[in-house]
């Protein structure tokens, strides 16, 4: 439902002038708008490059306390204080006035994983209105980085370059390129250096764009919120997220962001990703792959939440005349009846349709008290190598805890309880480019795959706030918990004895040389405070 301007005034506890002072602009019709395409195809034309580039500054010119401004719409997604103090010093309304309830409402602060590809959907929805409008293309649509494609690899250049007319000497206002960020991987992102020439020297790897998790899920909905494309509502963790957050799009961020100096950069944490141009182009793609999921065959809802979570209106978006938006959760799952076109999407496919959710009764919405069981504790702080992989063994008494778990998990199958690893004080570190995946397995020296079932997840390389937190802390020093399911690597164990169980730490690279296999060891490594394996029912 879009609020009148009354209803806004009414909800937002302001004036009638503060409201107005937005600067709306009406939307254009939708049947004149073109279908989302490929960055590279946009790039093309050079009078669509302008328009965007004139549409990105127009609203970094609005103050940071204009609901279509850069700044404001960032800030929807999440804000970090040392950015909110920059802005209040520019606009002392950015402290006084009613916006701060609507920053910070990315589904990166302990909420659960289902809530991240219906969010950033209406999220990624309405700042292409806003941008739309500022661009004067009334036939703007956000086009989407498919860095699957090998020709894709390299950070696009019409987002690398500062200096407009390549003088890296003229700073002038009107040369500086509005969609330069500076807290980018320099390696990946950077196009500009007085001597060196052939930038950038990197580009994404394999590993960083892998999307076969995430595409080949059978489900919308998992059992635990690190299961299906979408994620779920069932874990009491709310670290965890799903599989296209997981892959490609945390990868993603953690790459072009990279580490700089002892933090994350920009894109790199939730607080400030925002706020680099590239982000709204790499949204659309993570759009682009749930609606390709959607109409694929033989995908299903799995564990549907209850109707009261589809119905609730938890979130407040800004369209572009300057009215509040607050539609139910449901209304960003069917992206053909948002009206969002792809433009080599199959237009004869059907997407996967909700089911009648009338049916579901309003206490189903809160889960059910889970009851959790300790069943073994593993050693306690530790290193992740990132040259090799870290083989985590364990000794005789916590073995015999965790062959309990796996006695259980083999004679229930998937069926609750699951049995649940948990890895505590977890800090990512500085390492350049580089992941890690997580087996539980006895074959600790075999060659280990994610399509593999001992693979149980992988550490997360787009950091959530610890305990709702949105500062931008530093890369090396937040900790964070982390849980993985280990129901079916549980199951797979073949030895009887559980001589070796070992957790086992594989590195990859998110940055590669073009043809090279490339390896990185700068930086602090990751750290884990302790392990603990669990029962959950």
């Amino acid at each position: 439902m879009t609020l009148s301007r009354r209803e806004a005034i009414e909800l937002l506890g302001v004036s009638a002038v503060q409201l107005l002072t937005v600067g709306a602009v009406s939307a254009q019709p939708q049947s004149e708008i073109r279908p989302r395409m490929p960055l590279d195809e946009f790039v093309k034309n050079d009078k669509w490059v302008a328009s965007l580039r004139r549409g990105v500054q127009e609203m970094k010119i609005r103050l940071p306390s204009d609901p279509l401004s850069w700044f404001f719409q960032a800030a929807m997604h999440a804000v970090s204080s040392d950015l909110l103090a920059a802005a209040a010093a520019q606009d002392p309304k950015v402290n006084d006035i009613f916006q701060k309830r609507y920053w910070n409402q990315c589904p990166h602060f302990g909420e659960n994983s289902a809530n991240f590809l219906p969010w950033h959907r209406g999220y990624t929805y309405y700042f292409e209105k806003i941008l739309r409008i500022h661009t004067g293309d009334t036939g703007f649509s956000l086009p989407y980085w498919n860095y699957k494609d090998k020709g894709n690899r390299k950070f696009p250049r019409e987002f690398g370059i500062e200096h407009m007319d390549a003088n890296l000497n003229n700073n002038d206002p009107k040369n500086i390129n509005p969609l330069y960020h500076k807290e980018r991987d320099y390696y990946l992102c950077g196009y500009e250096h007085p001597f060196a020439t052939g930038l950038p020297i990197l580009e994404l790897s394999d590993s960083a764009v892998d999307d076969s998790l995430s595409m080949d899920a059978d489900v919308f909905f998992g059992e635990t919120e690190r299961e299906g494309l979408g994620g779920g509502i069932a874990d009491e963790d709310p670290s965890t997220r799903g599989l296209l957050e997981s892959y490609p799009h945390d990868q993603i961020h953690r790459a072009v962001g990279g580490i700089i100096g002892d933090k994350a950069g920009g894109m790199a944490s939730p607080p400030t990703a925002a706020f680099d141009p590239i982000f709204p182009f790499h949204h659309s793609n993570i759009d682009r792959l749930w609606a390709e999921w959607s109409c694929k065959q033989g995908k299903k809802w799995g564990k549907l939440p209850s109707n009261y979570w589809f119905n609730e209106r938890a979130w407040f978006f800004y369209d572009s005349d300057g009215t509040v938006v607050n539609e139910p959760r449901k209304s960003f799952f069917d992206y053909r009846a948002m009206g969002i076109k792809f433009k080599y999407e199959d237009p004869k496919c059907t997407p996967l349709a909700l089911p009648d959710m009338a049916r579901a009764p309003l206490e189903n919405a809160i889960p059910a008290i889970k009851r959790i069981e300790t069943l073994a504790q593993g050693p306690k702080a530790f290193t992740v190598l990132p040259g090799q992989r870290t083989v985590v063994s364990f000794g005789k008494e916590t073995r015999q805890g965790i062959a309990k778990g796996i006695n259980a998990q083999k004679n229930r199958g998937n069926a609750t309880p699951r049995m649940v690893l948990r890895l505590h004080g977890v800090q990512l570190g500085t390492m350049h480019a580089t992941g890690f995946d997580v087996h539980f397995t006895t074959k600790t020296t075999t060659e280990l795959m994610r399509s593999d079932k001992s693979f149980i997840g992988s550490l997360a390389m787009f950091r959530h706030g610890a305990h709702g937190g949105h500062e931008h802390d530093s890369a090396a020093g937040d900790t964070m918990t982390e849980s993985f399911d280990l129901s079916v690597a549980a199951s797979a164990i073949e030895n009887a004895n559980h001589e070796g169980l070992s957790v086992v730490f594989v590195p990859y690279t998110l940055l590669t040389v073009p043809g090279k296999t490339t390896l990185f060891t700068e930086g602090s490594m990751p750290r884990v405070g302790g392990v603990e394996f669990l029962h959950i029912q």
